[in-house]
């Protein structure tokens, strides 16, 4: 998955869940992807945020 991905499908997720009463059971399942979703999101961007730090340390060095 992509970031962009990702970022689309917690925006689907949002908009989902706070325009309409769904059962409970369905709001569980789509918080818990959410949350996976977030981790992952997380994860990228501090990579990123790395690879970023070790280009700038090339670039200064």
């Amino acid at each position: 998955m992509e970031f962009e991905q990702a970022m689309k499908r917690l925006t689907e997720i949002s908009e989902c869940m706070s325009g309409s009463e769904l059962p409970l059971e369905q709001s569980m399942k789509l918080y818990a992807e959410a949350a996976e979703l977030v981790k992952f999101c997380k994860e990228y961007i501090a990579d990123a945020k790395l690879k970023v730090e070790q280009i700038e340390g090339t670039v200064e060095g």
